[in-house]
């Protein structure tokens, strides 16, 4: 591979036949560029690929490339050189021949666009001969941007480099806006999802009215939902929702008397129905439908106490007329609560905790769900060692 580098100067336009000036050819992209100067100085450190057997002995191309303004020159002769060549470095224009093979260029040229993708792949000029419409036509059809035609029109082919060194300028620049924009909006949801989380569970410990263990709860409880979503095959929008509404599942609570709610005992079938209150409470506290975020914790409050067989509470849905994050929800709150210590009960191990799942399947629980959750125990289990309770 040979490099021969251009002195990056540019002669006065020459005169005419007629002694007028001769008219340049119009560079519409550079009046939408980036400052002069500055579009200079990215031409001058633009790296050039070129793929000609010609490029030694053709001084009109040799020509162009130095009135473009261009001082890094890569030169191959075949087109089998030239992805080597991209692994090697970063280039900013192929200039790519098609007169000698052009079934060689123009599949280097199907290869370079199937990999296109997202990557920042620099722009191609092709140089096709004058009369080879056709092929012009298959080279512009495979994601050439431009082409040169041979013999040169010097000064045509110079406006033709620059102007697609302004689309690969343009292009890097785009990139650079959007990574820092991407930056800008991720930093900005991190902090807004830290927010959310901070006020969701300090809401949430209010809601368990003086649970020591609600703290862990509350978390659990959130990353298990979300885990559960995830094998379902929800969207990421939807897990992001679920996660971080499920701890607010029992919000309601907050309309429960405190004489009910932390009654050491057993609870009498009037008792039971004033706490069964709490999922419409919790629904009715969280109605704000221009949150979505909101929306799902409303949901989750209002169904995570339906069943499978419709024999649940408030509404007695059934099957799959129980959204998805109220089914996803209980499983996860159920599996928690039997795994944890309570004031009334020693925590079950995780094996009777998985058994009682599946006795409940088609009972209690979506059976599908509950399949989905033991196929992702580990995870569970990893979630329940991460947080444990707080002795």
């Amino acid at each position: 591979m040979s490099h021969a580098p251009i002195n990056h100067h540019r002669p006065e336009n020459p005169a005419s036949a007629t002694g007028m000036p001769r008219r340049k050819p119009v560079n519409l992209l550079a009046e939408h560029g980036r400052p002069g100067m500055e579009f200079e100085a990215f031409v001058h450190r633009a790296a050039v690929l070129v793929c000609d057997d010609t490029i030694g002995a053709d001084p009109s191309l040799q020509s162009a490339l130095r009135q473009a303004g261009l001082s890094a020159l890569t030169a191959v002769a075949e087109p089998a050189q030239v992805r080597p060549a991209l692994r090697e470095q970063r280039y900013d224009l192929i200039v790519l021949e098609l007169d000698a093979a052009p079934s060689h260029g123009l599949a280097l040229l199907a290869q370079l666009q199937q990999e296109r993708g997202d990557t920042a792949a620099p722009p191609v000029l092709v140089i096709v001969p004058a009369e080879a419409v056709a092929l012009r036509h298959q080279a512009l059809e495979l994601g050439a941007v431009d082409f040169l035609q041979r013999p040169f029109d010097t000064e045509a082919a110079m406006v033709r480099i620059r102007n697609a060194l302004h689309l690969r300028e343009a292009d890097l620049r785009q990139r650079h806006l959007d990574d820092e924009l991407e930056a800008r909006v991720e930093a900005r949801t991190a902090e807004l999802t830290q927010a959310t989380d901070a006020i969701a569970h300090r809401l949430a410990r209010v809601c368990e009215k003086g649970d020591m263990h609600a703290e862990q709860h509350i978390r659990r409880i959130g990353k298990l939902a979300r885990i559960l979503a995830q094998a379902a095959g929800l969207s990421p929008e939807a897990c992001f929702l679920i996660e971080h509404a499920a701890p607010l599942h029992d919000v309601g609570k907050l309309g429960i008397a405190d004489n009910i709610l932390l009654k050491p005992g057993q609870l009498s079938a009037r008792e039971f129905d004033h706490v069964k209150r709490h999922a419409q409470l919790g629904r009715d506290l969280l109605d704000a439908p221009e949150s979505a975020l909101v929306r799902m914790a409303a949901s989750i409050a209002a169904h995570h106490h339906e069943r499978w067989d419709g024999t649940g509470y408030p509404s007695g849905l059934q099957g799959e007329a129980i959204p998805v994050e109220g089914r996803i929800t209980a499983i996860c709150d159920v599996f928690d609560a039997l795994t944890s210590t309570r004031p009334y009960k020693d925590p079950w191990s995780i094996q009777n905790a998985v058994d009682y799942l599946v006795a409940q399947a088609g009972h209690s629980f979506d059976p599908a769900l509950v399949a989905c959750f033991i196929a992702h125990l580990a995870e569970a289990e990893a979630v329940l060692s991460d947080y444990p309770d707080t002795l």
